[in-house]
This record gives structure tokens, C-alpha cells and sequence, in this order.
């Protein structure tokens, strides 16, 4: 690998959602040359933040649980030093995955990863009422490995390739009703396309009108709103925090300079889809 490729932080290892997600964006952005796996999506995160890695690869929203607030939150907060450089979409598929010659009326116990468990919660639930289901703090790759070490009754949440790795047996497949999740890259460094398809804005607004400023006079430039994330500032009623997801056709020269209007508005990513 050349030292101008840059380096992605994904959580756990080869076989996990997330990883997949990462080696879609290998795939997509050529500028990206090598994964880097860590053990927990806050030490993913973390090893960006202290630029140990180019970017980190973590869920922007998904199709069951919309946003995932803790990448909102870090991309909204006043003053962050995040930006968005790459996104990718995949489908999740997960499995159910237990010991070789398991059958589904022994399993008591699931463990999974937070976001394998969400997006397969429902059809847990109803196929196995008598059944935990447990996440665990780490990832998938650990939860895999205590079903193979137990006596049948324990199963988890997993990709395909989880099965094969692990020698484990794919008890049903396709058990998170065809969930879809949108992954992004956050870098320390901007990175922003001279013409970008995507732009990201985080902003704070207490009155209504700069928040309707910003979107119509965004659209002037060729970008309509795709989707707004809200949080609250916490510091003073109907004050909020939010990420503004733009998508169309424009120059980022336009895209700054109607930011250089605004100083509660902060470019948080510019990039031109691969996908």
C-alpha cells in the first residue's frame, strides 16, 4: 500500500456488518487502501479522533431504526472536528447461527452485536418467546465464539461468513426483514470534492427561520434537503443541534459561500458519491 492511500478503522474483523461495509468502501473509493480492525465501535471511533487512522466507518441511519444518534451526535456537536469523506448502503442479512447439530427449539439464549440484534429483534422475538436475547458490548466475532463453546442452547447474530469462520451452522438466514444501513467516513480531515453530489451541514438554530434559510438557499445552489437530524442543544429551550443531509448537483465554492452567510452552519462533508 502507498502512503497516500488512507487507512479506515472498522469494527471487529473481516466477517462483521460493519467490516463489510468498510470493504465496500475500499471497493467504491479508491482513494482508501487498507483496513484497520478494532474491538469495539468507541475504540473505532476513538483511534480516528486521535488520527490513528484516516477515517473511521461507522452507521449513519438504517431502514429499521432511522439515525444512529451517537454518529449524529459526534457530527453535530458544536465544535466538532469530524467530517464526512465516503458513505456506502449494503443490506444487512443476518443469520441465525448456532452449534452443528442444533436444533431452533433448544435455543434459550441469542447474543448479538447492538446493531444485529435491532434490525433482528422482531423476528427473535416472535420465533423464540422463550428465548434472551443479549447484545454484547464488543462484537459479533465474541458472541460467535461462545455459541461453538456451548451445548446447544445458545445461538447468535451473524453474517454468513460468521458461520463459515466459525464452523457454526446458519439455523435461518435473512432474519432482519431486509434491513438496509447506511454507513459513512469520518476523518479528521475534510476532503471535500470541488463538485460534490452529497454535502453534509451540522448547525445550531434556535429560531425557525435560519433553519428555513439555509435549506431554501441550499436548494438555489442545486442541493435539496434529503434529511435532518435534531438533538437537543441542552443548554436552552427549543435550541437544537442538527445535521442537514443534502444531496443534488452543485460546486462546493456555492456550497461555501452560502455557509460564509450563516455562522451557525458548519461544513461537515462535501464528497461525490461512488455508488
Amino acid at each position: 500500500m502507498t502512503k497516500d492511500r488512507l487507512t479506515l478503522g472498522a469494527l471487529g474483523g473481516p466477517q462483521t456488518f460493519n467490516a463489510k461495509a468498510a470493504l465496500l468502501i475500499l471497493e467504491h473509493y479508491p482513494e482508501f487502501g487498507e483496513i484497520i480492525y478494532f474491538p469495539t465501535s468507541e475504540e473505532t471511533m476513538a483511534a480516528a479522533m486521535r488520527n490513528e487512522v484516516d477515517a473511521a466507518c461507522g452507521q449513519e441511519q438504517t431502514s429499521k431504526e432511522g439515525f444512529h444518534t451517537g454518529m449524529q451526535a459526534r457530527v453535530s456537536a458544536p465544535g466538532s472536528p469530524l467530517h464526512v469523506i465516503a458513505e456506502t448502503t449494503q443490506h444487512y442479512h443476518c443469520s441465525l447461527l448456532g452449534k452443528p447439530g442444533a436444533k431452533l427449539e433448544m435455543v434459550r439464549q441469542v447474543f448479538g452485536h447492538t446493531g444485529s440484534i435491532a434490525h433482528s429483534r422482531h423476528w427473535l422475538e416472535a420465533n423464540l418467546p422463550n428465548a434472551t436475547i443479549d447484545t454484547v458490548g464488543t462484537n459479533s466475532l465474541g458472541a460467535a465464539q461462545s455459541v461453538l463453546d456451548d451445548d446447544g442452547s445458545t445461538a447468535s447474530v451473524g453474517s454468513p461468513d460468521m458461520a463459515i469462520e466459525y464452523g457454526l451452522t446458519e439455523m435461518v438466514k435473512e432474519i432482519d426483514d431486509g434491513s438496509v444501513v447506511n454507513y459513512w467516513a469520518v476523518s479528521l480531515a475534510p476532503r471535500f470534492s470541488e463538485s460534490p453530489d452529497r454535502v453534509v451541514v451540522a448547525a445550531r438554530f434556535r429560531e425557525k427561520s435560519g433553519m428555513s434559510d439555509l435549506i431554501s438557499t441550499m436548494a438555489s445552489t442545486g442541493f435539496a434537503l434529503q434529511a435532518v437530524y435534531p438533538r437537543s442543544s441542552g443548554a436552552v429551550l427549543y435550541e437544537y443541534d442538527y445535521v442537514f443531509r443534502f444531496r443534488g448537483a452543485g460546486s462546493l465554492e456555492s456550497v461555501r459561500a452560502v455557509l460564509a452567510r450563516c455562522s451557525a452552519a458548519r461544513l461537515a462533508g462535501a464528497w461525490q458519491s461512488r455508488e
